[in-house]
């Protein structure tokens, strides 16, 4: 989910596994226990929490320029003018930003580099519509994959992070909207604010903060512990001889109820959930993405063919069924733009509750998220991306 600092590094030292780092959000979601609609998955709760990536991690990373760059496809010049004017951008800082002497061209794009002042004087429309036009094109990395708030606000996301106030104002007031979610790009804007660089490594990793969630089953002597196990043990019928005894064991347990789902899982993500990819992954070429993720869901150890897009997409036409809501543990949910592509996949496993990896680097954990929350990420909606379920064939 993080911007293009992740995008365009090759990430070539990131050292060992790095298991992530919690810190505690705003009052407004701290310590706040959230109750999942039951259903045959039993009765679920959850509470958030964010993650970081490390700092040995971020360390690793070349950190961006301070120079803001925009990048326009050489068939779209005709309408650059009228955006900018359209975002409420002067006359004379158009003409200084298109002047011959100010513009950058190569072989596809033409690249515009607005002043520190032309940026922070966008209004939040201004910027959204320059911004969404951007994000077309991933050449403009820190459009095409920002910093997503999945929380109400920046200052709710920020909230005991240690940042201090004045960048958080910052960031408040060059967010933006990207379809129904507050997101940020203004990555070098931010850096050059820094007092030296090892704020401005600070920023970058406070940045790479994800809301998460942390879920567990309510089990009591009152379940059908079959019934139970009949569902978290869907997929190939895996793990029920595990299950049952472990769930047994909680009902007769004075004073514990709760069992935390990561015990619930296949042995895969119960490895790699709530951490970051390691370099060994690269060993194999790309590092793991959405489809890896949810594809070796219900795999005793992960297949690296998987990492091939294209032959991870001939796996799900052989050996898997499309399926509708309501769905069930282990469904695969893509979610498909308007030309057919399969833009993000994840794994359904009860209620509203996915697990996900939104990113091939190593700053996007494993990680658990509520599907409202995805759906922000990759737009889903009206004329927008469909999710598509997909069960696999027994």
């Amino acid at each position: 989910m993080f911007t293009a600092l992740v995008l365009a590094a090759t990430y070539a030292n990131a050292g060992e596994t790095v298991h992530a780092e919690a810190s505690s959000s705003h009052e407004k979601i701290e310590n706040t226990v959230h109750e999942c609609t039951p259903g045959p998955w039993g009765r679920l709760s959850y509470y958030y929490f964010f993650l970081e990536a490390p700092d040995h991690v971020v360390e690793q990373i070349p950190l961006p320029s301070t120079t803001t760059k925009w990048a326009f496809n050489l068939k779209d010049l005709s309408h650059i003018e009228t955006l900018l004017k359209n975002a409420g951008m002067s006359r004379g800082q158009t003409e200084r930003l298109l002047a011959p002497g100010h513009v950058v061209r190569d072989e596809h794009h033409v690249h515009l580099f607005p002043t520190n002042a032309d940026v922070e004087g966008l209004t939040r429309e201004g910027r959204a519509l320059i911004y969404n036009d951007l994000a077309r094109d991933p050449a403009n990395a820190f459009q095409y994959s920002p910093v997503f708030f999945l929380t109400d606000s920046v200052e709710e996301w920020a909230a005991e992070s240690g940042l201090p106030s004045a960048i958080v104002t910052k960031i408040s007031s060059w967010a933006y909207k990207q379809g129904s979610a507050l997101v940020f790009s203004d990555v070098p804007l931010l850096l050059s604010q820094a007092e030296n660089v090892s704020e401005a490594r600070f920023i970058m990793r406070k940045l790479t903060r994800v809301r998460t969630l942390m879920a567990q089953l309510e089990i009591t002597k009152d379940d059908s512990i079959s019934d139970l196990v009949g569902y978290w043990s869907t997929g190939l019928g895996l793990r029920r001889k595990e299950l049952e005894p472990l769930m047994n064991a909680i009902t007769h347990t004075r004073g514990i109820s709760h069992l935390d789902i990561l015990h619930l899982l296949p042995p895969v993500p119960r490895k790699v959930l709530y951490t970051y990819p390691d370099l060994s992954y690269a060993a194999e070429g790309p590092l793991p993405d959405c489809h890896w993720t949810s594809l070796n869901f219900f795999n005793l150890t992960p297949q690296p063919i998987l990492l091939d897009t294209r032959l991870a997409s001939s796996l799900v036409k052989q050996d898997f069924d499309k399926v509708e809501a309501p769905y069930r543990y282990g469904d695969v949910l893509m979610f498909i733009d308007a030309d057919g592509r399969a833009v993000h996949s994840a794994t359904y496993l009860a209620d509203d509750i996915l697990y996900t990896k939104n990113g091939s680097n190593l700053l996007t954990p494993w990680v658990l998220m509520r599907l409202p929350d995805l759906s922000k990420l990759y737009d889903t909606g009206p004329g927008k991306t469909r999710i598509v379920g997909f069960r696999h064939k027994k």
